[in-house]
Parts: structure tokens; sequence; C-alpha cells
């Protein structure tokens, strides 16, 4: 019996999106620079999702200031565990460096550059075609004080005592709709509130 990865994830986007999502999956835009390649997004917490999508309504041009409804998708997610490339877990880790080895000659012609973003993207999307990974699963840890948090803790670290706590946000790409196994939507009842900074004197 082969064992499967379940797991749950949540995508924001706007409500005019959510209909063809339900009908035909979804289709995500070319990107260089996505950190796990080529995919649709989801976060493994619903308030993460939130933000992001809520960040991007102010953010992008093309959303700003049009009154648009956000909408989160909750979606479950199943995979068989030979499709999927657990950054999370140190065996994969390995099985992932070794992929790199396998194809390193291939690997030796791409022009890397010094964005360690485009570089993640461009690997995984040469091995994941390779290898068939459809789901790719990893934590980030924000380098600075992400707009979610309500502490900077790099500052914290420098200023009042290190303890070295850092925010992170586990992010899962799929490549393949026929992963998500059920969606549901879901209207937040309020916009996306920042918290308030915590300071130390």
């Amino acid at each position: 019996m082969t064992s499967e990865l379940e797991i749950v994830g949540y995508h924001g986007t706007f409500e005019e999106h959510v209909q063809n999502i339900l009908n035909d999956g979804f289709q995500p835009e070319f990107r260089p620079n996505h950190w796990l390649g080529q995919g649709t997004y989801f976060y493994t917490e619903k308030k993460l999702a939130h933000w992001f999508i809520n960040r991007n309504s102010e953010t992008d041009p093309k959303k700003k200031g049009k009154g648009n409804i956000l909408v989160i998708i909750k979606a479950l997610i199943n995979e068989k565990k030979e499709k999927v490339l657990n950054l999370d877990n140190p065996e994969e880790i390995d099985i992932f460096f070794s992929r790199i080895n396998d194809l390193y000659d291939e690997l030796k012609h791409v022009q890397f550059t010094e964005d360690e973003h485009i570089n993640m993207c461009t690997v995984i999307d040469i091995l994941a075609e390779v290898y068939g990974w459809n789901v790719i699963i990893k934590t980030f840890e924000p380098q600075f004080k992400p707009s979610y948090g309500a502490v900077n803790t790099h500052w914290f670290d420098k200023n009042v005592f290190p303890l070295n706590i850092r925010y992170k946000e586990t992010q899962i790409c799929i490549r393949n709709n026929n992963c998500v196994k059920t969606m549901e939507v879901e209207y937040p009842n309020d916009k996306y509130r920042y918290p308030a900074n915590i300071r130390f004197s």
C-alpha cells in the first residue's frame, strides 16, 4: 500500500477568481522567483493566507483601492509520498541534494544569480520535472520582522538578550491540481488587522 501525505493548506485570493478556481482549478502565473518553483501556494496557517491576500490588495497596483472582496480557500491536499518533497524533513533534504548531484552535469549549464529565491525556483523546477514532485513544502524564517509580527526579534536579540526565536511560515507549493481533493471557500469576517508592535525599553 502506497503511503500518502495529507495536509490542509490555505490560499488567499479575491472573490472575482473563486468561480474559475472552483470550475477549472488553480491557474498560477509564471514567476522566476517563486521560492518553491512554479505552482499554487498555500500556507499551513489560515491567518497568514489572510495576511498575504490583504497585503496584496493594498500593494498590488492592479488591486489597490478597488474594494476587492478577500477570500480564503481551504484545501485538502493529498499526494503519494514519492511525489512530495518536504524540505522540513532532514532525510528529504538529503534526497534533494542527492538529486542535484545526480543532475549536476545539467545544472552546471544553468546561469545562476545572486538571488537565492530565483536559484531555488530554478533548481526545484528542474528537479520536480525530472522526479515528478507535485507538492513541495518548506518552512521559511523571515530575515527581518515580517509585517504580521508584533516583535522585531532580531532587534530583541541584539539589544535586550539573545533568544534566537523567529517567526516562521510554512508554505506548500502544488504543481498539479489533482493534488487538491476538496476546497472550502471562506469569507473573512474582518479585514486583516496588523498587530501592534511590542516594544522593549
